[in-house]
């Protein structure tokens, strides 16, 4: 239903759209779909608005992320997705890596976007050149997956831009936290061992990520 909606042009604003239509669209009853709509619209994921000469429909932001992420995964699936080369030096965090890679609300979608249950904290990059500074800032416009934000004990946990990536033949991904205190110019990462101590990496190394875009 997502889907035939996104294609009717609810993903970029409100659409008039009839339930006769989308059942056509479909394959399925008016009353069938009229049912979907009202789930749709109680979890989240689209807005209605009726109005005498019928209804108009839109996709939420949580509606579009189900889209995105959709779009996302057929393209690695199919095996478009293409790869970029991000270069930095290793250079300490501040430690709260690993208290947002052990909460379970993240593990838990980490494992189905990424295909792997992170290992307890990130490694951080320092990118000096202006060309991979420049990469990472346009990795927020290439797609990616969406780790979705949550509450835990009383605090509200923002979103998680990530995409696939591989260091030195192990995997691996992106992490691009909506709230973070690093700059422009780092570049965290995740994986299902500590790259660090796999690698023999200290503060100072080179390190080269392929992104998977």
């Amino acid at each position: 239903m997502l889907v035939a909606l996104a294609r009717a042009g609810a993903y970029r604003g409100y659409v008039r759209l009839s339930t006769s239509k989308l059942g056509e669209m479909l394959g399925i009853s008016q009353q069938a779909v009229s049912r979907r709509l009202r789930q749709l619209e109680r979890q989240g994921y689209i807005v209605r608005e009726l109005h005498p000469r019928g209804q108009r429909l839109r996709l939420t932001s949580r509606g579009r992320r189900v889209i995105s992420n959709l779009y996302a995964e057929l393209r690695d699936i199919v095996g478009r997705a293409e790869a970029i080369t991000i270069s930095g030096k290793v250079c300490s965090g501040l430690g709260e890596g690993s208290y947002y890679m052990s909460l379970p609300g993240y593990v838990r979608q980490f494992e189905q976007k990424l295909g792997f249950t992170p290992y307890p904290g990130t490694l951080n990059l320092q990118l000096t050149a202006q060309e991979d500074v420049q990469l990472r800032q346009e990795l927020a416009h290439l797609g990616g997956f969406v780790v979705e934000g949550f509450e835990h004990e009383g605090r509200k946990l923002g979103d998680v831009l990530c995409f696939r990536a591989e260091v030195s033949g192990y995997r691996a991904g992106v992490v691009i936290p909506a709230r973070t205190h690093h700059t422009l110019t780092t570049l965290e990462l995740i994986a299902p061992v500590n790259l660090r101590r796999a690698l023999g990496l200290k503060d100072g190394d080179v390190v080269q990520v392929r992104v998977y875009v």
